[in-house]
C-alpha cells in the first residue's frame, strides 16, 4: 500500500507533463467586411428584357437598375429567388443520384463506423476460446528411459477478458479525434454538395447561354438571307451587281459556320448535366431539350460578412474539424509516455479427458491486474508523438490556407458579378445601337444613298454585338453561381 502511494504522486506529475493542451482554433485575422463594402449600393446592370430566343431585344431593354450587395446570409438557394423549376430540379436530381454524392456519403459511413469502433475501447474485449492439444513427449529429454512415453491430450475451453481502464484519457482522445473526424466528413459531404449544386448551376447556365447563340446566329442568318434574295432581285432587274451578290452570300455563310460549333456545345452542356446527375443524355428531364431563357438574375444578393463565410463554407469546417482531430491524436499519443493499467480476467476448463472437461476440479480462474509502461521502448513513442505532431501542423498549414483562398474567391467572385453586369449594359446598348445602324443602312441602301458594303459591315456588327451580349449573359449568371458557392450561401444539404 506504501508502494502504491508513492506511485501516485509520480503518475500524476507525469499526467500533468504528457498531457495535451487544450484544442483553440488558430487565430486568423478576418476583415469586417468585404472589399466590395456589404450593405452599400454597387452599380450593376440590370438583366436586359429579351424576347424568347427566336424574338428581338425588347425597347425596355434600356433599362438599368441598381443592385446590392446585403451583409446578410442567404436564406434560401439562390435557384429559388431566381424562380428557375428547372435548374431546381436538375439540382434536387444529382444531389439524390450523383456519384460523387454517393462516394462522399460512404466516406461518411466509414467515419461513423471508425468512430464507433473507437468508442469500443471503453468496455471490455471478451474471447471465447477452445483448443485441443495432443502432446508426446521425446525420450531423449529423460535419461534412462528407453521406451517411447505414451501421448496425452488436452483439452481447454474458457472466455478471456481485458479491459484498460482508461486512467490518462488516451481512449477517450482517441474517440474524440474519431468524432472530429466525422464532422469533417459531415463537412466533406456538404462540400461536395456545393460543388456539385454549382457544377449543375454552372453547366445548365452555359447550355441556356449556347442556346440564345444559337437563337442569334440563326436570326441573323435569316436576316442575311434576305438580304441575300434582294441583292439577287437588284441584279435580275439591273439595278445591282453580282459582287455585291457574292458578298452577301459570303456573309451568311460564315454565319451559318458558326452555327455547328454552338450545337456540339449544347450538345456537350447536356450530355455534362447527364453525368452529374448520374445518367445517359437521353434520361435527362425533357425540361432540359426544350430551349429557354436563362433566367433573370436579382438585383439584391445576400452575402454576409467574411467571419460568416468562415462558419458557414463547408471546406472550412472540414478542415478545422480536421486540425481539432490531429490535436486530439498528439495527445493520445503522448499518452503513451504514461503508465496503462489494464484489469484481465481468464475464465474456463481444462482436462485432459474431453468427457470430463466441465467436471469438479477442471475448472481454471485468473483475474488480476496489470501495469505496463514503455521503460524501454520511450524512442517508439516519442517517434509516435513526433508524427502526431507533425500532422497537426500540416492539418494548420492546410486549415489557414483553405481560409485564406476562401477569402479569396469570396472577393474575386463579388468583383466578377459586379464587372459582368456592368458589361451586361453596355452590350445591351451596343446591341441597340446596331440594330438601329443596321436598319438605316438598310433603308439608305434600297433608296440608292449608299453602296451595299454598309449593309454588310452593319449586319456584322448586329451579330457581334447579339452574340458578345449572350456571351455576357451567360457570363454574368454563372458568376451568380460563384458568389453563393464562395460565400457559402444557403444550398440544399441533405
Amino acid at each position: 500500500m506504501r508502494s502504491a502511494r508513492r506511485w501516485i504522486p509520480a503518475v500524476a506529475a507525469l499526467s500533468a507533463c504528457y498531457g495535451a493542451p487544450a484544442y483553440r482554433e488558430p487565430a486568423i485575422h478576418i476583415s469586417p467586411a468585404y472589399g466590395v463594402a456589404a450593405g452599400s449600393q454597387v452599380r450593376l446592370a440590370a438583366q436586359p428584357s429579351v424576347a424568347p430566343v427566336t424574338g428581338t431585344l425588347s425597347p425596355t431593354a434600356s433599362a438599368a437598375s441598381s443592385a446590392q450587395y446585403v451583409a446578410a446570409a442567404a436564406g434560401v438557394p439562390f435557384w429559388r429567388a431566381i424562380g428557375d423549376s428547372t435548374l431546381g430540379e436538375l439540382v434536387t436530381e444529382a444531389l439524390r443520384a450523383s456519384p460523387t454524392t454517393q462516394s462522399a456519403e460512404a466516406r461518411l459511413m466509414g467515419a461513423r463506423a471508425s468512430r464507433r469502433l473507437a468508442a469500443f475501447d471503453f468496455v471490455p474485449t471478451i474471447t471465447a476460446s477452445g483448443s485441443a492439444i495432443r502432446s508426446q513427449q521425446s525420450i531423449a529429454q529423460i535419461p534412462g528411459v528407453a521406451n517411447q512415453l505414451p501421448s496425452r491430450d488436452l483439452y481447454d475451453v474458457g472466455f478471456d477478458a481485458n479491459w484498460e481502464l482508461d486512467v490518462f484519457g488516451r481512449v477517450q482522445r482517441n474517440v474524440s479525434a474519431q468524432g472530429a473526424l466525422v464532422a469533417s466528413a459531415e463537412h466533406g459531404l456538404e462540400d461536395v454538395q456545393v460543388s456539385l449544386a454549382a457544377e449543375v448551376a454552372r453547366t445548365y447556365f452555359e447550355l441556356r447561354g449556347a442556346e440564345r447563340q444559337l437563337a442569334v446566329a440563326r436570326r441573323n442568318a435569316q436576316n442575311q438571307e434576305r438580304t441575300v434574295s434582294l441583292t439577287q432581285d437588284r441584279l435580275a432587274a439591273g439595278r445591282g451587281t453580282a459582287f455585291d451578290t457574292e458578298r452577301a452570300r459570303s456573309v451568311l455563310q460564315l454565319t451559318r459556320a458558326g452555327i455547328p460549333s454552338i450545337e456540339s456545345q449544347i450538345a456537350a452542356h447536356r450530355h455534362r448535366l447527364a453525368t452529374l446527375l448520374g445518367r445517359t443524355a437521353d434520361a435527362l428531364p425533357p425540361a432540359v431539350y426544350a430551349a429557354a431563357e436563362l433566367p433573370p438574375l436579382p438585383d439584391t444578393v445576400n452575402v454576409g460578412s467574411p467571419q460568416e463565410l468562415v462558419r458557414r463554407r463547408p471546406d472550412v469546417l472540414r478542415a478545422e474539424r480536421q486540425l481539432a482531430a490531429n490535436a486530439l491524436l498528439v495527445g493520445a499519443a503522448q499518452a503513451d509516455y504514461l503508465p496503462r493499467l489494464t484489469l484481465g480476467a481468464s475464465v474456463g476448463y481444462a482436462s485432459t479427458r474431453f468427457q470430463s472437461l466441465t467436471s469438479s476440479g477442471s475448472s481454471r480462474v485468473l483475474v488480476g491486474p496489470v501495469l505496463s509502461f514503455p521503460l524501454l521502448d520511450v524512442g517508439r513513442v516519442r517517434q509516435r508523438v513526433g508524427i502526431a505532431e507533425a500532422r497537426q501542423e500540416e492539418a494548420r498549414g492546410q486549415y489557414t490556407a483553405i481560409v485564406l483562398q476562401a477569402l479569396e474567391e469570396a472577393e474575386t467572385a463579388l468583383v466578377t458579378y459586379d464587372r459582368a453586369h456592368a458589361r451586361v449594359a453596355i452590350l445591351a446598348d451596343a446591341v441597340r445601337s446596331s440594330t438601329r445602324a443596321a436598319d438605316l443602312a438598310q433603308q439608305r441602301f434600297e433608296a440608292g444613298l449608299t453602296d451595299f458594303f454598309q449593309v454588310l459591315d452593319a449586319q456584322r456588327t448586329v451579330l457581334d454585338a447579339e452574340t458578345q451580349l449572350a456571351a455576357a449573359h451567360t457570363a454574368a449568371a454563372t458568376s451568380l453561381v460563384a458568389v453563393y458557392k464562395s460565400v457559402g450561401g444557403t444550398w440544399p444539404m441533405r
